[in-house]
Formats: structure tokens, C-alpha cells, sequence
């Protein structure tokens, strides 16, 4: 065989080969364009099932996120406020809003966790015990800030405030424990 019949084998092999992966990778996207996306339909069953839009008022960024969960606190009674909670794949995975419904306002906090300020005295380690007895992980501490953050207990639209209330027995080991805020830039996102 000669160096130009090796070369013309080798072209011809490399063009069915790259034939035969396009065409793989062709049918797989087609397959994938086929599939139902889970979080839109969840995203259309929570539209069904009563879920405002997020308000005007809110950052623009937080339309963006696909919505986990809606509804008004306090359950049962007269309610003071709209809960959202949102996933977001790009940024901050767990997004809280809430709007007052007294005053409009509107608060975005992390949906997974609580900070706590501790104590000036109060080492993170004497958190221990009391997130043991409750089931909750401390996800990241800072003992120069006297910081730690905290999981919440459930994944429900009032997991923050139960969390916040949960801790309240163990005050004298904290300054004050509150939502996470989100705080978003004043220039556009490019």
C-alpha cells in the first residue's frame, strides 16, 4: 500500500467517523428536545396551583429562577406575607423572597441557611450541642467575624423563620441569628 492509499484510508475513516458522531450527538439532542423538562412543568403546576409572579419591584436577576415553592405565611391565619423560594443553577442555588404585605417590602435571603452572630465570649465550637439536639449542620464559621452559618431545619417556605425560632433556647450563645441576605449588584448583569 502506498503512502497515498494510507492517506485517502485514513481521510475516508476520519469522514465516517466524524459522520457517525454527528449523527450520535445529532439523535441524543434530539432525543434530549423530546424530553420533558421537570422544572417547567413544576414551574406550570405552581402557576396552576395559585403562584403569583414574582413582583416588579423585585431585582430583575430573581425572574430568572425556576420556582420551587409559593405561598403566604403565617398558614392558617390572616397572612402578612408572600413567600417565593427559587433554584437558580448559575448563582446562588436557594433564594427566598418575601413581600410584606403590610408595607410592600421585599427581602431576598438565602432559602437554606441562617447566619448567627455569636457572642463576644462564645467560641463557634459551643454551637455544637445545640445544632446536634436540633439536626442542624454548620456550614461554614468565622471565628475573627464571630460568624457561623447554619442549615435550616426543613426545606418549607417558613424553614428560615422555624430555624431562627428553633435557636431561640440558646440565645446567650449569640448577638443575633437572621436570614442570610442576597445582596445584588447595582449595575446590570452583562
Amino acid at each position: 500500500m502506498s503512502k497515498q492509499d494510507r492517506i485517502i484510508v485514513y481521510l475516508v475513516g476520519f469522514g465516517i467517523g466524524l459522520l457517525l458522531v454527528t449523527m450520535i450527538l445529532g439523535r441524543r439532542a434530539a432525543q434530549n428536545e423530546q424530553v420533558e423538562d421537570p422544572w417547567l412543568r413544576h414551574q406550570q403546576e405552581a402557576a396552576v396551583a395559585g403562584a403569583e409572579p414574582i413582583p416588579e419591584a423585585a431585582p430583575v436577576a430573581l425572574r430568572t429562577g425556576r420556582l420551587l415553592g409559593y405561598g403566604t405565611l403565617p398558614e392558617g391565619q390572616e397572612p402578612v406575607e408572600k413567600v417565593w423560594l427559587l433554584n437558580f443553577k448559575e448563582s446562588y442555588p436557594y433564594v427566598r423572597v418575601v413581600q410584606s404585605l403590610i408595607n410592600d417590602e421585599i427581602v431576598v435571603t438565602a432559602a437554606d441557611q441562617v447566619v448567627i452572630r455569636l457572642a463576644k465570649s462564645v467560641d463557634v465550637t459551643a454551637l455544637k450541642p445545640a445544632l446536634d439536639q436540633l439536626g442542624l449542620r454548620l456550614r461554614n464559621f468565622n471565628r475573627k467575624e464571630r460568624i457561623a452559618v447554619v442549615g435550616v431545619l426543613t426545606t418549607d417556605l417558613d424553614a428560615v423563620p422555624k430555624t431562627i425560632e428553633a435557636l431561640q433556647p440558646w440565645s446567650e450563645l449569640f448577638e443575633s441569628v437572621s436570614a442570610d441576605p442576597i445582596k445584588f449588584r447595582e449595575r446590570p448583569f452583562n
